[in-house]
């Protein structure tokens, strides 16, 4: 750009569904300097995946700062990657993911290695890696403005997903003009274990606002979602039946271990109900959200989250309890059942008349957990290894556990502010362009776009100026 001109932000989402979530923002200044940024940088997931994939064409010496929403892997699981490349500035994040984004890399890095035996993948970085990546973390409490450029502000706000999950606000304010981005990241309006509180008055009054939002579950309502898991988990503990979760091991088994201590405190299960916690993310998160809850700032009243008569299961344990036919809840990782312990317990359990194997949120396509809730009682599964086995436990599926906003929630969060355009995200493509033509019609924005199309979004202070095709 010319000196003069006014300044703009280029935006692509490099993920066309779900997972491997990262957006490149390239903001040109009105005197031709330029200012880079990633919105998160993840893997990608799903049985498609070998959970060490991600997008390598972005150049570590091309990026000036990263933002991270949240500490899903699908979000933050590349970083310690870039950072071996040669990525050495700031990585920015809520102080409270900051606090525990070290359990999932460690995690990740373990698979890797266990895979570099098992099936000859590589491993994409080391343990030095993770400690270097943390080393560049630049942590900050929610509502606090800080600098990343003498001409760019970052505010972390609280967006509900998960603990210490953040909505951001990136604000480019130079003589030539202004323009406010807000990525909604992963956002949920409300959240078991926090209070989640309007965004200030100022954020909702901003002008020349462009939204990068999720769309998750663009084609899903409020009213579509189904409540049936406390009264299927009651009913499954009055006849002494086998009760399977699979649960991702940060937000969601911390979230199912204090529902059922509700169930339990109210006498609508047996305190002395077996509950057993598998994973060694789940069980790392757990205590991390025990001892820092200072940090992480959960209700009061959620605090003491974990069941009675629970059972922390390790690899020594796990043999014997997979012999268990009946009486008892299981949690365990992943939450999509293509790894983790669930990869084991599944094939197990699936065949047992006695069991009620629940998926309480999301299943990617390609998924293990996806393959169980789409197959026919009777019906022949097999598996990776190559065994097969006849679906006879109750498979269920709810998404009242999602840590994600449905259609009308994103569609209502939308109207609480007046922006000129809106990118939308983080979805598979369908309902992407679902909620986009909801966007247009009930909010009458007629600047819209879908990333992760291989589109570059020019945005200015008129909202979406132009796409143009990369």
């Amino acid at each position: 750009m010319s000196k003069g001109g006014k300044p703009y932000a280029d935006i692509r989402g490099y993920h066309k569904g779900v997972t491997g979530s990262c957006i490149r923002n390239t903001v040109h200044f009105s005197d031709g300097n330029k200012f880079r940024f990633l919105v998160d940088f993840g893997m990608y997931q799903g049985e498609g995946h070998h959970g060490i994939e991600y997008n390598d064409s972005v150049s570590p010496e091309k990026i000036d700062t990263i933002l991270l929403t949240h500490t899903h892997l699908d979000h933050d699981g590349a970083l310690p990657i870039f950072v071996r490349k040669g990525y050495n500035k700031d990585i920015y994040m809520s102080n409270a993911s900051a606090a525990v984004i070290d359990i999932g890399l460690m995690d990740s890095y373990n698979i890797m290695k266990r895979d570099a035996k098992l099936k000859r993948q590589p491993i994409l970085f080391s343990e030095s890696d993770i400690e270097q990546t943390i080393k560049q973390i630049k942590a900050v409490k929610y509502e606090q403005t800080v600098k990343i450029h003498s001409n760019i502000s970052v505010t972390f706000f609280n967006n509900g997903h998960l603990i210490g999950a953040s909505a951001i606000l990136v604000q480019i304010d130079e003589p030539g003009g202004i323009i406010n981005l807000l990525y909604t990241g992963d956002y949920k309006p409300n959240n078991i274990f926090l209070d989640i509180k309007p965004f200030p008055s100022w954020v909702y009054a901003l002008p020349n606002l462009t939204i990068i939002s999720e769309a998750t579950y663009g084609s899903t309502n409020s009213w579509e979602v189904a409540h049936t898991w406390e009264d299927d988990i009651i009913e499954a503990c009055s006849r002494n039946q086998l009760i399977f979760n699979c649960a991702f091991g940060q937000g969601r088994a911390q979230e199912l271990m204090y529902r059922i201590r509700m169930l339990q405190d109210a006498g609508n299960i047996p305190k002395d109900y077996p509950v057993l916690i598998d994973g060694t993310t789940t069980v790392s998160y757990t205590f991390r959200y025990l001892d820092r809850s200072n940090i992480i700032q959960m209700k009061e009243e959620a605090k003491n989250f974990l069941p009675y008569n629970i059972q922390f299961v390790d690899n020594k344990s796990r043999p014997a309890l997979l012999e268990k036919k009946n009486r008892a809840i299981f949690i365990s990782t992943s939450g999509m059942g293509s790894h983790g312990p669930a990869a084991t317990y599944i094939p197990h359990f699936l065949s047992n008349q006695n069991a009620l194997m629940y998926i309480p949120g999301y299943a990617s396509e390609g998924t293990l957990a996806r393959k169980i809730v789409e197959a026919n009682y009777g019906e022949e599964i097999l598996f990776k290894d190559g065994h097969s086995v006849i679906k006879k436990a109750e498979v269920k599926q709810t998404g009242e556990f999602s840590s994600h906003a449905t259609a009308d929630q994103i569609i209502e969060f939308f109207q609480h502010f007046a922006p000129l355009s809106i990118l939308l995200n983080h979805g598979e493509p369908k309902n992407k362009e679902i909620l986009e033509v909801r966007v247009q019609k009930e909010l009458g924005i007629k600047k819209t776009g879908i990333l992760g199309m291989g589109y570059v979004y020019r945005v200015n202070s008129y909202g979406i100026d132009k796409a143009v095709e990369k």
